[in-house]
C-alpha cells in the first residue's frame, strides 16, 4: 500500500543511490529462530531484492545506514 509519493531533487537521488542500506530478516523456525542482518550498497540491494526467494525468511526492515553526500 503506497502511503505517500513526492518529488525529490536530483541531489537527493544521488545521495540515496550512493548510500549503504541495512536489511534485517528473520527466520521464525521452531527449532532455531534467527535474525540476519545484511549491509548493501544500492546495486547489491537491488540484486538481493530481485533474487530474494528464501523460504520462511522474511524481511522486517530496510533502512539507510550511511549517506554519501
Amino acid at each position: 500500500m503506497l502511503i505517500e509519493s513526492r518529488t525529490i531533487s536530483v541531489e537527493e537521488v544521488e545521495i540515496y543511490r550512493s548510500s549503504k542500506y541495512q536489511v534485517i530478516t528473520i527466520i521464525p523456525s521452531d527449532q532455531n529462530p534467527a535474525m540476519n542482518i545484511y549491509i548493501f550498497d544500492q546495486e547489491e540491494l537491488d540484486h538481493f531484492l530481485k533474487s530474494y526467494t528464501k523460504y520462511a525468511e522474511f524481511i522486517i526492515s530496510v533502512s539507510q545506514v550511511e549517506a554519501m553526500a
